[in-house]
């Protein structure tokens, strides 16, 4: 679609979120860039999108003030998932919208050049039939998020000489995660390669590669900066009912 200027839809969405740059926005970022993200209202310093796919609220904002006029404007009955770049107003959010869960985390990021990967590691897309075996190991998303994902083509197994080793993902909005090694082949390098491969996979679809990590563990910050991630400075909050 064009504007009366020219411009596509698209530029004009990556135009209306500049000024919000860094590594706190990616995610916003992301769901404008694939196209799935609404702008529901932009000020100077503040911008509130809803993203298609996972249904989420995402504000991004340098001034919490803005940004809580724009929540208030924005939110109602059927707001059941939201981000919040600032962590002050986040907090504030959660008990003022009455959420049930709340998430403080750590945006991560891959600035680099695509990763070496693993030579011995096969990848391939997880499929329906994989299913089972996801959501009878993996319980930090409903079973029904598993699938959508499985749908999308967004979750990769790992085999090393024919064994599964583990899996990685996407999540709906955009972040990598659903990180997962069996038991018996920890500390063998294998979330390394794993994570490696998907940060692979998401610069060839033309996307800086993010996640999050939640505030307090530590083993997993550590390996992403072991990976070579680059830490927010600032937690961002992810609520939902």
């Amino acid at each position: 679609m064009k504007n009366m200027r020219g411009k596509s839809e698209e530029a004009n969405q990556n135009e209306s979120c500049m000024g919000l740059a860094g590594i706190d926005y990616l995610g916003i970022e992301r769901v404008l860039k694939r196209g799935t993200g609404d702008i529901l209202e932009r000020q100077d310093r503040a911008i509130l999108v809803h993203d298609r796919v996972s249904g989420a609220l995402m504000l991004g904002c340098e001034d919490a003030e803005a940004g809580a006029e724009l929540l208030e404007r924005h939110m109602n009955g059927g707001r059941r998932l939201i981000m919040v770049s600032d962590h002050a107003l986040g907090l504030a959010a959660c008990q003022q919208y009455g959420f049930t869960g709340m998430l403080e985390c750590y945006q991560t990021a891959w600035y680099g050049d695509s990763p070496c990967e693993s030579d011995s590691l096969a990848l391939k897309n997880a499929e329906e039939s994989d299913l089972p075996m996801l959501t009878a190991t993996y319980d930090l998303v409903s079973p029904e998020e598993l699938r959508r994902i499985v749908k999308r083509r967004k979750l990769l197994l790992g085999h090393d000489r024919g064994n599964p080793v583990g899996f990685i993902g996407e999540h709906l909005e955009g972040s990598m995660g659903l990180l997962y090694v069996f038991p018996e082949y920890r500390r063998h390098g294998y979330a390394v390669a794993l994570e490696k491969a998907m940060i692979a996979r998401t610069l060839k679809e033309g996307f800086i590669p993010f996640g999050q990590v939640e505030k307090g563990n530590h083993a997993s910050l550590a390996l992403q900066k072991k990976i070579g991630m680059t830490v927010s400075d600032n937690l961002i909050c992810w609520m939902w009912k």
